[in-house]
């Protein structure tokens, strides 16, 4: 006996057609909505799951779920709001997944597993996991380098037209961290209240100038008990050694800061920091952050993927004597007693961030994008999208207007912890799924919705999170212009 549509006459056909385009409708109207990205700003996005080592976070679960306090958890707390997934890619994947396509050795998708690929590559937002089969393309993603042309490009060959533009604007900062696990001459942990780096000295030891933790360039930098010194410990670098927004900041600061510090090589500002691989050794690839100072990196300098997967090495108990840049909230989040958080500047990257950072009408840019680095000096670039949309919906910050604080009326002031990152949501102008696009407006706007913001404990003081503050932004930028652009 045969069952099914075949028995039954073309109108029943059509009804239950049209029951289950319904169902599906609101199957999709419920549906969580899928992104993933950027690290840096992760745990106040999740909250402290971000640092579980799970990559993929959605729902309650322990270990991968989202916390009720975080900027995604009071999202969806709110009536008619659905769930959300977020998927720890890095900000160069993220910009990738959002594309589309096959980028470089790996293909990118919505519909990927949230995994590692052979490449070490996290290329999809995974999905399936959370029953999205339906989507084409992400609802959203998030990075902390903002597009560059080739970004753009990647966008539109994997949407298959150059009509089509992602949409991107500012939504949080973050504090990069300068982490460090050192022992003194007595064998006692070396601790955050003791070290306080320049901005020279943070060049240098990114630049492999000084290679021992003795060098009389660093003395200054440390304040110890009597009877307690610095041994000729190793100085072991810690990078990131995917594409990395963490990566795109600390460069953003050394570029700017490193060549008045009288360095006469150049840091590119990238969001690739070394080798083109995982670990050391590695010849650097043409355009990464430390290009123009090796040839090939130094053999105790290592690279890890994942910010937790670099404060792991730097807190590794065979570590003495390593340092790294990682993301504060993340850091702190992992609880490594081992992993220290210099002061820079004489300021603290939990303790002097965290208040709203102030966007001015003049501090944002539109359908501009970077391209490239300066050759002469290494600072990232901004120039026009040759064939620009005819919309305001890619927002910039320029990022030497965050490299220094409190010069160029930028949106750092001067009383607050230096290495600063910008972060971004992007999504999509067009191909949006409409039944999904009320609750993906809302996330998007999520960030500046003050009924909203004002429940979240992971951002603010002390946890080297801080939100935009958009109110003199001016009529381009209002709290509901990146939903708007999310046609």
């Amino acid at each position: 006996m045969t069952f099914g549509l075949t028995k039954f006459s073309t109108r029943t056909k059509l009804v239950v057609g049209a029951i289950a385009l319904v169902l599906a409708g609101l199957s999709h109207a419920s549906g969580t909505l899928v992104g993933g990205g950027a690290t840096l700003p992760s745990v106040g996005y999740v909250g402290s799951n971000a640092a579980s080592g799970n990559l993929q976070l959605f729902g309650t679960g322990t270990g991968t779920g989202i916390a009720a306090g975080s900027l995604f958890g009071v999202y969806a707390a709110q009536t008619g709001n659905p769930g959300v997934s977020y998927c720890l890619t890095g900000s160069g994947a993220g910009k990738d997944v959002l594309a589309g396509g096959t980028i470089g050795a790996n293909t990118y998708g919505v519909q990927t597993n949230c995994a590692k690929n052979a490449n070490g590559v996290v290329n999809g937002f995974g999905a399936p996991a959370v029953s999205r089969t339906d989507l084409l393309q992400p609802s959203f993603a998030a990075a902390d380098s903002p597009l560059a042309a080739t970004d753009v490009s990647n966008y539109q060959t994997g949407h298959g037209s150059a009509s089509d533009f992602p949409t991107q604007f500012p939504v949080i900062a973050g504090a990069v961290g300068i982490g460090f696990n050192l022992t003194d001459s007595t064998g006692a942990q070396v601790t955050a209240s003791e070290v306080n780096f320049t901005a020279t000295q943070v060049c240098q030891i990114f630049s492999g100038t000084v290679t021992a933790w003795n060098d009389s360039h660093l003395a200054s930098a440390f304040t110890l008990p009597s009877g307690h010194s610095i041994p000729a410990t190793a100085i072991n670098v810690q990078y990131r050694s995917d594409g990395s927004g963490t990566s795109f900041s600390l460069s953003n600061y050394l570029s700017n800061n490193c060549s008045p510090a009288g360095l006469s090589s150049v840091f590119e500002t990238s969001q690739t920091f070394g080798s083109t691989t995982a670990g050391s050794g590695g010849t650097p690839a043409a355009g990464s952050v430390i290009s123009n100072f090796f040839t090939t990196l130094p053999s105790n300098w290592t690279g890890t993927s994942g910010n937790s997967g670099v404060a792991n090495a730097i807190a590794s108990a065979t570590g003495n004597g390593n340092v790294g840049y990682v993301e504060t909230a993340n850091a702190l989040a992992l609880g490594l007693t081992t992993l220290q958080l210099a002061d820079v500047a004489s300021k603290s990257p939990t303790a002097n961030f965290g208040t709203p950072l102030v966007i001015g009408s003049t501090d944002v840019v539109y359908n501009e994008v970077i391209n490239p680095t300066n050759a002469t000096n290494g600072t990232a670039q901004v120039e026009a999208l040759t064939s620009p949309p005819s919309t305001e919906c890619i927002a910039l910050v320029p990022p030497t207007d965050y490299a220094i604080p409190g010069s160029r009326g930028g949106i750092v002031p001067s009383t607050s912890y230096p290495i600063v990152a910008v972060s971004y949501f992007l999504g999509n102008a067009q191909g949006n799924i409409s039944t999904d696009l009320a609750s993906t407006a809302k996330l998007v706007d999520a960030p500046y919705n003050a009924t909203i913001t004002g429940s979240v404990t992971t951002v603010g003081s002390g946890t080297g999170l801080a939100f935009l503050n958009i109110t003199n932004a001016g009529t381009n930028f209002t709290a509901t212009s990146p939903g708007a652009c999310l046609h």
